[in-house]
Formats: structure tokens, C-alpha cells, sequence
């Protein structure tokens, strides 16, 4: 399998250094795949906020969109690039992840709205409730662990789209249209500590009861590893 990582965003170098950037975050959260496959799934980075893609849909048998500090309403010329690469791939029905930003950005050049939430941040770990069994949820569970890290969230599904996940603030926490499209709000790929720093950065965003709630919240346990599952299943069905 080849994977095609949309990467949507610039990280520090100090970032880049300590964490990787969100393309490598995502080949390290496939990487536990590679012990079981015979043949391992491979990567191509695709850095869409300096306009980088395939030649072609055929490049990769699958694109993953990545998060992004951007909000996905901002008027950027290359977020209206990546607009149409999703609809390219909604029309020639190519496998598609989309990730936090990547989530948002698919409901949204789909038909779909988002909105910042007038709730506040969704930050540190969070239950995530499955509102709709589907066959790619193996093995099944009523409901998953996951590091959250956002403000907006998408208010209006894309026609077609089904839901399939919610949390106590983000009613649309992950959708699917037809076979070829998976949507998730949270971020199996990013670490605790990865998170801890984002909670520190935004501190000043944030009151001390969400600060103190975010970091509380960080001694969870996460369920990476199911996701990861559920990703492939997808990916290969």
C-alpha cells in the first residue's frame, strides 16, 4: 500500500527536530503495521502548503490529510488548492483520510460547514463515543480514548456523509462518504507529550480550569492502536 501524506502545515524547527513533522508523526503511527505486513506500506509527503502533489491520483492508492494550525475558512490560496484535490478525489471515489484540519477541510469542500466552537478548545484526551457501528470497526468498541486538539469543529456534514462519532463538545467527530472517504476529529498520531506542549503554548488561551482539565485529562490511557486498525481496515477494504 502507498500512502500519500498531505501535509498541511509548517512546523518550528525546534518542533520539527523534537517531534517530526506531521507527515513523519504519521509514518511513526503506521509504523507497528509494517511488523505484520509482507510487504510494507510506503510514503510519499506531500508539503500542500507549498503547493506539492502528486502528478497524478494513481501516485499513491491513498491520500491522508494531515491537522494544521489553520483554520480551514481562512482565504488561502492553498487551502483552496487542497479543496480541489479532495474533490478530485470525491469524484474519482480515491481513498481518503482526513485528519483534525483534514476532517474540517473535506466536510467543508464537500458541501459541509465548519465553525469555531463556541464551546472552547477540545484539548488533552477525550472519550469519543461511536454513534454508528460499520464494518470497518474491527475489533468493535462502543467508544475510544483519543488526544484532541482544537477549536474548530465541523457544524454541517457534507451531503451523503454519515457520522459515526461524537464527543461531549463536537457532535460530528468522524464521518464516512460511501467507501472511499474517513474523517476523524482527534489525532491518533500525535504523542501525550506532543499534546503537553500544545496545552503549554496555549496557555494563554485557555482558563485555569481548562488548562488544569487538559493536563489532568493527559493521564488517560489512549487508544491508538485501535484506531490505527480502523484506519486500515478502511484503507484496504
Amino acid at each position: 500500500m502507498k500512502i500519500g501524506l498531505l501535509d498541511a502545515d509548517h512546523l518550528s524547527p525546534s518542533i520539527i527536530r523534537r517531534y517530526g513533522c506531521y507527515a513523519e508523526q504519521f509514518i511513526q503511527f503506521f509504523s507497528p503495521l509494517n511488523h505484520s505486513l509482507k510487504k510494507p506500506i510506503t510514503f510519499t509527503r506531500y508539503n500542500v502548503v507549498e503547493f506539492e502533489y502528486p502528478q497524478s491520483l494513481d501516485e499513491s492508492d491513498c491520500y491522508l490529510i494531515t491537522g494544521s494550525q489553520y483554520s480551514t475558512y481562512e482565504d488561502l490560496t492553498w487551502i483552496k488548492k487542497l479543496e480541489d484535490f479532495i474533490q478530485q478525489c470525491h469524484n474519482n471515489k480515491t481513498k481518503l483520510v482526513g485528519i483534525c484540519f483534514g476532517h474540517q477541510l473535506i466536510a467543508q469542500s464537500l458541501g459541509g460547514k465548519v465553525e469555531k466552537n463556541t464551546k472552547g478548545w477540545e484539548l488533552g484526551v477525550t472519550a469519543t463515543h461511536i454513534t454508528r457501528g460499520l464494518e470497518w470497526m474491527q475489533p468493535s468498541r462502543e467508544f475510544f480514548f483519543s488526544l484532541v486538539s482544537h477549536q474548530d469543529q465541523v457544524s454541517q456534514l457534507p451531503e451523503h456523509a454519515i457520522n459515526f462519532a461524537e464527543t461531549n463538545l463536537c457532535p460530528y467527530s468522524g464521518f464516512t462518504i460511501d467507501k472511499h472517504i474517513l474523517t476523524l476529529q482527534g489525532h491518533p498520531e500525535f504523542s501525550k507529550n506532543y499534546v503537553k506542549l500544545i496545552i503549554k503554548l496555549q496557555s494563554k488561551n485557555l482558563s485555569s480550569e481548562q488548562h488544569k482539565s487538559a493536563l489532568s485529562s493527559l493521564n488517560q490511557s489512549i487508544d491508538s492502536e485501535l484506531i490505527l486498525a480502523w484506519i486500515f481496515n478502511f484503507l484496504k477494504a
